[in-house]
């Protein structure tokens, strides 16, 4: 492997479990190098870790061992064991997440399992290398801890990460049968729905608020929310959760028609009566502008708005704005559940924009529910980048109740 020389600071951190080497912490800067390859990481002539790296990235560097190690598909087989083992517990027709990157130790990949069918997702440009390893040690590994077979696996590299990486976008099915990769049918706590693995977003599915779904169901039904108002609703995660904890009417909102179909799909698997829902084909801002209803439980679950620090300003104006609009549309006593996955606004950040928000409304609100991203997308103290979710649940409350 090629050799790279590292800072002393660089050298500290991995110690303490920073799987990231940045371009500044790099002594002898890589230019000639290929995106991607595999490497040995100096400190002082002691060989700190290995890994791969990328001369265009701003992280250059990313960590797979400790120490020297020149068998990769080894490490890797025994990362994918441990990783699979931590997961046992999903159910054959339950979908979950069974590779979290950096939290898993394999930075720069994400495996999902939809009850049979698997996708891995490559960010990078080393994990890109790796593919012919991956491609072959997934299906058997997984049979091996799972006790049953994958039907099928497809990789999916078209993140935006890879911009940043240099790399081209591609999706390949690696095998089994591609139509149905588009209509992959799997539970959610009883509740079913389907996932288009090939033309989906992220993996097919936003596994990681699986417990603050949850959440809201469960208050759904005890608190007897009628009318729900799911927001970038996708395939309908939230929205087909809360018909079945018993919500009266659901409409769902996304600018996506493709999205809207998979929200129809779902209804259908679970036998809804499709007069209790309604799918609306409209850009979210505009739709909240239209003032065009009261609802008992708004839900906003936004993509990333803060895409890297230069724009942290512009998106807490859009988090805001968007905050309002919802909490324009609450009843009173009713829950806005609202959300944010992007890392680089804290959760502090997030409380502060959503007390803003309502303070700017003249309303007054109870925080009910503080959540993070489902325990299958474990986070790494060493790197709080993988804690990136944060959900919080507001109750639209009297000034002083009677």
């Amino acid at each position: 492997m090629e050799s790279i020389e590292i800072t002393d600071r660089a050298a500290a951190w991995i110690s303490r479990g920073f799987l990231w080497v940045y371009a500044n912490e790099i002594r002898n800067r890589p230019r000639d190098l290929a995106p991607g390859t595999w490497v040995t990481f100096h400190c002082r002539s002691k060989v700190v870790a290995t890994g791969y790296v990328n001369p265009h990235s701003l992280i250059m560097g990313r960590v797979l061992a400790l120490g020297p190690h020149d068998n990769i598909p080894d490490l890797l087989k025994s990362r994918l064991e441990n990783a699979f083992l931590e997961r046992q517990q999903v159910r054959p027709q339950e979908a979950g997440r069974f590779v979290f990157s950096e939290a898993d130790f394999i930075p720069g990949m994400i495996l999902d399992v939809y009850a049979d069918h698997a996708v891995l997702q490559s960010n990078t440009a080393g994990i890109d290398t790796l593919l012919p390893d991956l491609e072959v040690l997934i299906p058997a590994v997984f049979e091996n801890v799972m006790k049953r077979k994958l039907k099928g696996l497809v990789v999916k590299a078209d993140s935006g990460i890879r911009q940043l990486e240099h790399v081209s976008d591609f999706v390949r099915c690696v095998f089994g049968d591609e139509n149905k990769f588009r209509k992959v049918p799997f539970v959610e706590e009883e509740t079913l729905f389907s996932a288009n693995l090939i033309e989906g977003q992220k993996t097919g599915f936003f596994l990681d608020q699986r417990d603050n779904r949850s959440v809201m169901s469960k208050m759904v039904t005890s608190q007897k929310k009628k009318r729900v108002l799911d927001l970038f609703c996708y395939s309908g995660g939230w929205g087909l959760r809360a018909l079945k904890a018993g919500a009266e009417f659901v409409t769902f909102v996304d600018e996506s028609k493709a999205a809207l179909q998979l929200v129809r799909e779902g209804a259908e698997l679970n036998n809804f009566d499709l007069s209790k829902m309604q799918c609306v084909a409209s850009d979210v801002f505009k739709f909240l502008e239209r003032k065009e209803g009261s609802y008992d439980v708004v839900v906003v679950d936004p993509p990333a708005f803060v895409k890297s620090k230069k724009n942290i300003p512009q998106a807490l104006r859009a988090y805001e704005k968007l905050n309002r609009l919802a909490w324009q549309q609450l009843k009173m006593g009713g829950l806005l559940f609202t959300s944010s996955c992007s890392f680089h606004v804290s959760e502090q950040e997030f409380m502060n924009l959503l007390q803003e928000s309502v303070g700017k409304e003249k309303g007054w609100a109870r925080v009910v529910y503080r959540g993070s991203q489902a325990a299958d997308h474990p986070v790494l103290l060493s790197m709080p980048e993988t804690r990136y979710l944060k959900c919080v649940a507001l109750q639209k409350i009297e000034t002083f109740p009677n």
